[in-house]
């Protein structure tokens, strides 16, 4: 019977030391979870920043691949060792359920404790900036493997060494978890539908027609991209992005009359006052907010 080991635990806590230490000499295949990640982030193109609910869906892809290798690895019968944060049970949870469903294995969970001295040599090693307090404090929100999540042991690495613990079973964080990953997924789903509609509605207003509306003069004529354009238009898709605040113009005026050139003008030190926007302009930043949506359907006087 092939073996499905977990090792968890915060950033710096010793988990990549100790899965080369402790796995030595032992025929396994290693996963480490951040690196599905990374392949993610370099798929999507994403540098240094990412926004936060696409940081949560780029995540959700990665444990997805992750699983799916995991499950490949299961059915060959080579043990395999996880490298992850694994702070939830519920995560921790819908790993052991798809592995259960495809395989019979035995599966472990090691935890990192490492005392303060060794945790602090590790953030120094890795030249991380932030302080020992602020790893801890990422450690607080682990919660702590149960048995009735379906491991076979689970044990607590300390400096001194593995210590096996099995806490008292809790039975009731299984049905609560699996609900808060039935939700999660179905939330999912629905991102990616709302954002599959998003990209046909974009791609449709390359060729159907929409309002296009003057910011200047107050001209609005319901033209397509192209004829817009070929008029002299400034308007998205040809100049600027939907949704994004830029000059929206006919081709009789001028962009000096903008507030996007307005904005463009104030010294770098100065704030924008928003109070100061009149009614139309307050009400042309709304339309812009809700492009491409806001111009399909007339908008009345």
């Amino acid at each position: 019977m092939n073996r499905v080991s977990f090792v968890m635990g915060a950033t710096a806590s010793g988990k990549t030391h100790f899965i080369k230490e402790y796995f030595n000499n032992k025929d396994v295949t290693i996963l480490n979870a951040y690196d599905y990640q990374i392949r993610i982030y370099d798929e999507k193109g994403y540098g240094d920043s990412i926004p936060i609910e696409e940081q949560k869906r780029c995540l959700i892809i990665a444990n997805d691949r992750l699983i799916k290798d995991v499950i490949k690895t299961v059915k060959t019968g080579k043990d395999i060792v996880i490298e992850n944060t694994f702070f939830k049970a519920k995560r921790r949870i819908s790993y052991i359920d798809e592995i259960r469903k495809n395989g019979d294995v035995k599966i472990d969970v090691y935890v990192m404790s490492p005392g303060d001295d060794l945790w602090k040599s590790n953030i120094k090693k890795r030249e991380f900036t932030d302080d020992l307090d602020y790893f801890k404090s990422m450690a607080e929100n682990i919660e702590f493997p149960n048995p009735s999540e379906g491991f076979d042991a689970i044990y607590e690495v300390t400096d001194s060494g593995c210590q096996k613990r099995m806490d008292e079973p809790r039975p009731e964080i299984v049905d609560v978890a699996r609900k808060e990953l039935q939700k999660e997924a179905e939330s999912f789903h629905e991102v990616i539908e709302r954002k599959e509609q998003e990209k046909q509605l974009l791609e449709s207003m390359n060729t159907r027609p929409f309002w296009h509306y003057c910011e200047v003069c107050g001209k609005k004529e319901y033209i397509t991209a192209e004829q817009a354009f070929n008029n002299g238009w400034d308007y998205p898709p040809h100049i600027g992005v939907f949704g994004v605040l830029s000059q929206r113009t006919c081709g009789d005026c001028l962009i000096t009359s903008t507030l996007w050139f307005r904005m463009m003008q104030k010294k770098r030190e100065e704030t924008f006052d928003a109070s100061a926007l009149t009614p139309e302009e307050v009400r042309f930043v709304e339309r812009v907010k809700g492009e491409p949506a806001s111009l399909l359907e007339e908008e009345l006087d």
